[in-house]
């Protein structure tokens, strides 16, 4: 006599296998969704380690971060070319721009994988899934030009925020909305300075 599964038994099985199934892609989200943050933190610290770098080795500033007195502003694609030695972007250095990955500055890496995805048709424009345009996730920074220690008023997501510090970085989170200071640090933004340096918030 022939032995098989009753229809409860397959049921049971299936069943078993949604419930495991749905547990692994959930852990798989919040692993990958970890992994793409911790990324996006080492970048904003790379890169503030790196502006700082430059001044401490030239002892002054290139001139596009501090074009009329602005002491703040995007790591675009203009900006960020000035920092091409310090930080490990790809350059033109005939054309003296950015490309390939590059070519829009220094982004999360939320918008790096759009640029990929799209190629040599990417745009500033074009829309990161999770959030935003590849322009909401350009990198922000703001540098001490008085040489004091003290970047004294940085305009982050609309809030004034003074660090200690020679070069500060931040950036949106995975939503492409670089909030309030106090909000962003409540929400996914990201910076490069701990609350520890943070002198004064307005």
């Amino acid at each position: 006599m022939k032995k098989g599964f009753t229809l409860v038994e397959m049921l049971v099985v299936i069943g078993i296998i949604a419930v495991l199934t749905a547990a692994t892609i959930g852990g798989y989200s919040k692993i990958t969704a970890t992994a793409e943050k911790t990324k996006c933190r080492e970048l904003v610290s790379n890169v503030a380690i790196a502006m700082t770098t430059y001044f401490q080795r030239n002892g002054a500033w290139p001139s596009i971060l501090v074009k009329n007195g602005k002491t703040d502003g995007e790591l675009d694609e203009n900006v960020a070319y000035a920092l091409k030695d310090y930080i490990s972007l790809n350059a033109d250095t005939n054309a003296q721009k950015l490309k390939g990955l590059d070519k829009f500055g220094i982004v999360t890496p939320w918008a790096t994988e759009v640029i990929k995805r799209r190629g040599s048709s990417a745009a500033v424009t074009d829309k990161v899934p999770s959030g935003g345009s590849i322009k909401d996730h350009i990198l922000h920074y703001a540098i001490d030009l008085d040489g004091d220690g003290i970047i004294e008023n940085a305009s982050v997501g609309g809030e004034s925020v003074s660090v200690r510090a020679t070069a500060i970085v931040w950036c949106c989170g995975k939503d492409g909305v670089i909030e309030a200071y106090t909000r962003g640090l409540r929400k996914d933004d990201i910076h490069s300075w701990t609350k520890g340096q943070t002198q004064d918030v307005k």
